[in-house]
């Protein structure tokens, strides 16, 4: 699984949510890439989940927006377990069954 962050520039709020979302992969030991990317970037960036603010999200291309999650906060772990661990339970139940 490949997991991208996405920010304005690629370099700052979306490497805090990478270490982030790394720590509750771990936790959940789930195996995942997760890479930055500048909110530019995206259309040459393929991903199979992509994580982003509300602010950014208008910015995600029509075909992304149903692999998008969008947060309100790259820095509260709380709130990223709660919106992310739905779709990683979600993907790795379909993986197993592959």
């Amino acid at each position: 699984m490949k997991i991208l962050c996405i920010c304005g520039m690629g370099l700052g709020s979306s490497m805090i949510a990478k270490m982030n979302i790394d720590d509750l992969l771990k936790e959940m030991k789930i195996k995942a890439t997760v890479e930055t990317c500048d909110v530019g970037s995206i259309r040459s960036e393929k991903a199979d989940l992509y994580v982003t603010t509300r602010e950014l999200a208008k910015n995600i291309p029509a075909e992304n927006l149903g692999k998008t999650i969008i947060l309100t906060n790259f820095v509260k772990k709380d709130e990223i377990r709660k919106v992310m661990e739905p779709f990683l339970l979600a993907y790795t139940t379909k993986e197993m069954a592959k």
